[in-house]
């Protein structure tokens, strides 16, 4: 009895062994993401919800100094047959310095002329889901630009925000944002 206890355990333990798992997807989203560079390689990605999320389409950054302010906006979308995704950090009447934080923690569609600081959104419109979620002062969050080369036109650094859906409430949390980009001025 005790030798044929045995030999099925050992019959179930290498069994349970050799079958895969297709739920083990061991890549970590993370590691889906563009690497951490400061060159302006025109690459950006962050998590959306612990889903990787990287630009595939053309980015529009720019800071300038207008009317006495400087305002700044990184843009970045993805696009597919039944899938659009849109996000953008905007900062109003903010100068940007390297090696600083920022809050991200106004909602932009509320902004007007006397607004400063800073405002994420991010926006989904596909087949399962659609909306448009903005930072504000309860759902924020932060950027960091690690190189801000006015001369060369290149901003690097990371991000994260909590986001709230304008009209359902739903949230979003973008994570482990990293950014490489070229911007006009």
């Amino acid at each position: 009895m005790k030798n044929t206890l045995l030999k099925l355990i050992t019959i179930c333990i290498i069994f349970t062994a050799s079958c895969k798992n297709d739920d083990d997807d061991n890549t970590n989203p993370i590691d889906q993401l563009p690497p951490a560079t400061m060159t302006g390689k025109q690459t950006i990605g962050c998590l959306v919800n612990g889903e990787p999320f990287t630009d595939s389409g053309i980015m529009n950054n720019f800071y300038q100094f207008v009317d006495g302010e400087y305002f700044l906006a990184i843009n970045w979308d993805m696009n597919s047959q039944n899938n659009s995704q849109f996000g953008q950090i905007g900062f109003y009447k903010t100068e940007i310095t390297e090696g600083q934080t920022y809050i991200l923690n106004i909602n932009s569609h509320l902004a007007d002329e006397f607004t400063e600081g800073g405002a994420a959104t991010y926006a989904i419109n596909n087949v399962e889901l659609s909306g448009q979620y903005e930072t504000n002062e309860n759902y924020t969050g932060t950027i960091h630009f690690t190189r801000f080369d006015t001369e060369n036109f290149i901003m690097s650094g990371t991000f994260e925000f909590q986001a709230q859906e304008i009209i359902s409430g739903e949230t979003i949390t973008i994570t482990d944002g990293r950014f490489d980009l070229k911007f006009t001025n």
